[in-house]
């Protein structure tokens, strides 16, 4: 019998990684908050969410992550909306949140994956013209595809 993992999931290694690191998250909250089942809620909701990134990944191609992470917090911005926080707090949810989607809808649309990512993220420069102008071409990277 094999021990392989099937192709679609991700391998044991990288496996055992995501689950070190919602380890990580749930005994930081646990720290912080003291309540065992609330942090391990938390660090099993945080193990699945990567989990199913990972998977999407696999089945639809690089950037599915970034589309259902927009779609997860478009979703959770319109649940807050139900409960009236300020205005704000909705429009940044609302702009993070679609910006994840366009992001990830565009590159699976173009076909571009990670490694063949044609615009540099470094400029010349300070760390006070260079890193800004890094920073403004990936958040318009979506819109130049």
């Amino acid at each position: 019998m094999s021990t392989a993992l099937p192709a679609w999931l991700p391998d044991r290694a990288a496996l055992l990684g995501e689950l070190s690191t919602a380890a990580a998250v749930g005994a930081t909250l646990y720290v912080f908050d003291g309540s065992l089942p609330y942090a391990a809620g938390v660090a099993v909701a945080f193990f699945a969410l990567r989990l199913l990134t990972d998977l999407a990944e696999a089945a639809v191609g690089d950037y599915a992550d970034h589309a259902l992470f927009g779609v997860l917090v478009l979703a959770a911005t319109g649940y807050l909306a139900v409960l009236t926080p300020p205005s704000w707090l909705l429009a940044v949810g609302g702009v993070v949140g679609g910006w994840f989607l366009l992001d990830g809808v565009q590159h699976l649309r173009h076909g571009v994956a990670r490694d063949e990512v044609g615009i540099k993220y470094s400029h010349e420069g300070s760390i006070l013209t260079g890193l800004p102008k890094a920073l403004l071409v990936r958040l318009a990277e979506p819109f130049l595809l």
